[in-house]
């Protein structure tokens, strides 16, 4: 009898293989056990992508991009929007895949579908209004045409944390661009991706323009940045990886777009709404189970407010409900491994073993035997955390919530921006005033003020300093894809 996710593969017409030139193929990487975190249950065998699978991927991209290219832009078009149709007639099916390989709350999966649904809406909109410009040219009787032109073959490497919506942001602003494109999403969780590949197919996309190849990092990083023929690389991952992707890149120069580690400050302002500012944190560090680069990783409170702030927070993460995300109403998943959990806890004994303090834990998810073998870290609130304590100069990438205190706000500023990390950061308060004043001078590329996920498919996301290269999402999402061509040209005249 098929298991329950072989029907959801049944019902999303995917199969645990390689899709190249619109065929599902067997790979020459050997293979992949998909493992449910939360109970460290068996989910499918993938097939892994080798260096020749990502040979005859580029190939196929490259001989489709021409016809992509030369496509009308709301032809190219119209096919996106009928992807983010397809996301939300299967938007519970894809959610409960992502669940499965992923381990979070189903109710956060179904955000994560509707997120990349967004972004396929949007670049499906926003491809026919790539336009370029008439420059007027110095000399008599000529125009220049400056206009943005499809780069080529992109090559896109993705995460496992949010692997549905990064590979949509990504694929979808390539395609609009006029770009065709080589996937390799993570191969810790390779099954919504391939369910994404299946779902371009069916709204039109042509054979070859979208290749999906799960593969492992190396692998897929050395085939994609030794291949002239990619022409955009675009990357999710560590600032580690970026470096190494940097280097690779040198080789033959493509268009780079990385987006990379992050360590962001959620700073509490005086006159902040406890309450408020308590709940959205909670919900913030809860999301992916912390695993997010733009989650709040040093949460800056005033002395004075400390013992308020965390009686605010004390009785709501008591309440997370932890456990199966496929279980109703759970707040919280588990990590993707336990290597993952090993290394949360070895940054936890160190701050603990350097002075901070154990405020709050909770341990809910061990009532349940069926969790014995997955991959759960008991989320925990940290006081007494000092900015040389490991947890606060790396990202945590686990449900852990330290606590730093300060006592003016430019201390506070200056203590945020004192990291070679920025992407993102958080700022309460009620005087509006204050709060855009400390915005304008924290070193982040996105800041939510009294907004704990501001990150929309409309505008351009993107790190400073070693967070990263470009942007994703916006108009400016777009144009990554994008080379200038300039044509100075006669301008015609009346005889």
């Amino acid at each position: 009898m098929p298991s329950e996710a072989e029907h959801l593969f049944l019902k999303l017409g995917l199969r645990p293989a390689l899709l190249v030139d619109g065929r599902w193929k067997e790979g020459s990487g050997g293979q992949a056990l998909i493992r449910n975190p939360a109970t460290g249950s068996g989910i499918a065998t993938v097939t892994l992508a080798g260096p020749a699978d990502f040979q005859r991927a580029i190939e196929g991209a490259h001989k489709a991009f021409e016809a992509w290219r030369n496509e009308s832009a709301a032809s190219r078009g119209d096919v996106l929007k009928r992807v983010a149709a397809l996301l939300a007639s299967r938007r519970t099916e894809m959610a409960e895949l992502l669940t499965t390989e992923q381990g979070k709350p189903l109710a956060q999966a179904l955000g994560e579908v509707d997120y990349g649904a967004s972004f396929f809406q949007w670049f499906g909109e926003e491809a026919r209004r790539l336009g370029g410009r008439i420059q007027p040219h110095p000399l008599k009787g000529r125009d220049y045409l400056v206009k943005p032109v499809a780069a080529g073959v992109a090559g896109l490497v993705t995460p496992w944390n949010f692997p549905l919506a990064q590979g949509a942001k990504k694929i979808a602003a390539a395609l609009a661009a006029g770009c065709t494109a080589v996937w390799k999403p993570s191969e810790l969780t390779p099954l919504v991706g391939l369910a994404l590949g299946a779902l371009l197919k069916e709204a039109g996309l042509p054979d070859g323009a979208l290749q999906v190849l799960p593969a492992l990092g190396a692998v897929g990083g050395e085939a994609l940045t030794s291949d002239a023929r990619v022409r955009v690389f675009s990357l999710t991952g560590s600032t580690e990886t970026g470096r190494t992707v940097m280097r690779a890149a040198a080789r033959h120069l493509p268009r780079l777009s990385l987006e990379l580690g992050g360590n962001a400050p959620f700073i509490v302002l005086p006159d902040a709404d406890l309450d408020l500012a308590a709940a959205e944190l909670v919900k913030l560090k809860m999301l992916c189970s912390g695993q997010v680069c733009v989650t709040a990783n040093r949460v800056f409170v005033p002395a004075a407010l400390e013992a308020a702030f965390i009686e605010r927070l004390r009785p709501i993460w008591g309440g997370l409900r932890v456990g199966n995300g496929l279980t109703p109403g759970m707040d919280a998943g588990p990590l993707i491994h336990r290597k993952a959990c090993e290394r949360v806890l070895r940054q936890v004994e160190d701050a603990l073993g350097a002075g901070a303090e154990r405020v709050c834990e909770n341990r809910g998810h061990e009532g349940d035997p069926a969790l014995g073998q997955g991959s759960f870290f008991a989320p925990v609130i940290l006081r007494g955390v000092r900015d040389d304590m490991a947890l606060v100069r790396d990202e945590i990438f686990g449900p852990v919530l330290p606590l730093l205190t300060y006592d003016t706000v430019a201390d506070a500023v200056r203590r945020a921006n004192s990291t070679a990390a920025g992407l993102a950061a958080y700022v309460y308060g009620t005087d509006l005033s204050l709060a855009n004043a400390v915005a304008d001078q924290v070193e982040a590329g996105i800041i939510g003020i009294n907004e704990w996920r501001p990150l929309r498919a409309e505008i351009p996301f993107g790190g400073t300093k070693e967070s990263g290269l470009g942007w994703e999402g916006g108009e400016e999402g777009l144009r990554e894809f994008c080379e200038l061509k300039v044509i100075s040209t006669p301008r015609a005249s009346v005889p």
